[in-house]
């Protein structure tokens, strides 16, 4: 009967850690391996929920938004998303800011915020320039 007790709350325990990691992990990997695109936001819920990250440093806000995601060299399109921010972003996620994004190259609706449009706003710049 102990060994049976002890197995389920190892199973509850081990799936507890997980769901915490997985908003992290989860954000991490697609930061790491996601297009990087330009996002205008066109809509952001005036109120959002903090997500528990099992990371104190690098905690993240969940806010539904409806953002216009433009990769280049593709058409742009929109998506109405619960989008998890890092809490650090929040302040810079008002609506018609422009951000820098990475999205998921097999699920174009599955986005991660990575901050300002400032990267794409200075390759803008390098183009007038050429021209």
């Amino acid at each position: 009967m102990g060994a049976i007790i002890g197995g389920i709350l190892i199973v509850v325990v081990i799936s507890m850690l997980s769901g915490v990691t997985g908003v992290l992990g989860s954000y991490d990997r697609l930061v790491a391996s996601g297009a990087p695109a330009r996002g205008i936001l066109l809509w952001v819920a005036p109120q959002g929920v903090r997500v528990p990250s099992g990371n104190r440093q690098r905690p993240f806000e969940r806010r539904q938004m409806v953002i216009d995601v433009e990769i280049p060299g593709q058409a742009p399109y929109e998506i109405n998303v619960a989008q998890q921010v890092p809490l650090n972003l929040v302040p810079d996620c008002l609506p018609g800011a422009t951000v820098e994004l990475r999205v998921d190259r097999k699920n174009p609706q599955r986005v991660a915020i990575v901050g300002p449009g400032a990267f794409f706003a200075a390759q803008l710049l390098g183009q007038a320039r050429a021209a």
